[in-house]
């Protein structure tokens, strides 16, 4: 089964359903933060991935309900001005690789 489909399981026991566009979002906001080194080949970085798919799952989770006024920061109602978390909060913790030029 693909990653996709897996996170969808995942994200479907916590009592959510997701898009596929969610959870590639997730993937690909993950792989973003790990910032994964040109050393590394697709089997290192899918074991990786693989080890956190409960993390991007949530993250999945996370990303489809900011549709409307969940999960918002901030919110004025006559200027109708929302504001969200710049991140995902289930990345939090996330550490990136450095990469030393």
């Amino acid at each position: 089964m693909s990653f996709t489909g897996r996170v969808k399981d995942m994200a479907n026991e916590y009592g959510a359903e997701v898009s596929d566009l969610s959870v590639g979002l997730a993937i690909e906001a993950f792989k973003d933060i790990r910032n994964y080194p040109s050393s590394l080949d697709v089997d290192q970085i899918d074991r990786d991935v693989e080890a956190n798919l409960n993390k991007i799952a949530m993250a999945a989770v996370e990303i489809d309900s900011k549709d409307g006024t969940e999960n918002q920061i901030s919110h004025s109602e006559n200027g109708i001005s929302r504001g969200y978390y710049e991140g995902i909060m289930a990345y939090k913790g996330i550490i990136g690789y450095a990469h030393i030029a």
